[in-house]
């Protein structure tokens, strides 16, 4: 009984070493990069309610996230949207946005969209559809990276848009 108890633990011991085994790789694994999408646009703003305008906005990151409050001139008056984003490791981007109209209304969307950088030009394009008020309202925006900001978490190399 004492052999078939020792056959069977010197197996088990083996059968782990050689599955931890395989796990030992001399090369790093690679952590997908998240874009710096920090620092300041100007672009449009087009909105179903308020219609489209200049815009402009400061985004804040940190991490993998990154907010900030766009500003944009429309023929229905000056509105502010707050945005807060997500950002993937494809450039994606998803999040929400809160839309404080001139005549005194806040509605709330979602938002999705991507980050293009091709190293003479960077944006952000998107659209959102709306959560909660303004029901059938929607739009877009596209704002053009003008510079870019030092992130929180990170330090990352600047080479397209200057750092602001």
């Amino acid at each position: 009984m004492k052999k078939y108890f020792q056959s069977y633990g010197a197996i088990a011991i083996a059968s782990c070493l050689a599955l931890t085994g395989c796990n030992g790789s001399s090369t790093p694994a690679v952590i997908a990069q998240i874009s710096n999408v920090s620092g300041d646009y100007s672009g449009t703003f087009h909105d179903g309610i308020a219609g489209t305008g200049a815009a402009t906005t400061t985004l804040a990151q940190h991490g993998s996230n990154a907010g900030g409050a766009i500003a944009a001139g429309t023929p229905g008056g000056g509105i502010t949207a707050q945005i807060s984003l997500t950002i993937s490791s494809s450039n994606a981007l998803s999040g929400a946005m809160v839309i404080n109209y001139p005549s005194g209304t806040t509605c709330t969307f979602t938002t999705t969209g991507t980050y293009s950088n091709t190293g003479t030009a960077a944006s952000i394009s998107g659209s959102f559809t709306p959560v909660t008020g303004c029901s059938g309202d929607s739009g877009t925006y596209t704002l053009n990276q003008e510079c870019t900001d030092t992130i929180t978490s990170a330090v990352r190399p600047f080479s397209f848009p200057a750092q602001c």
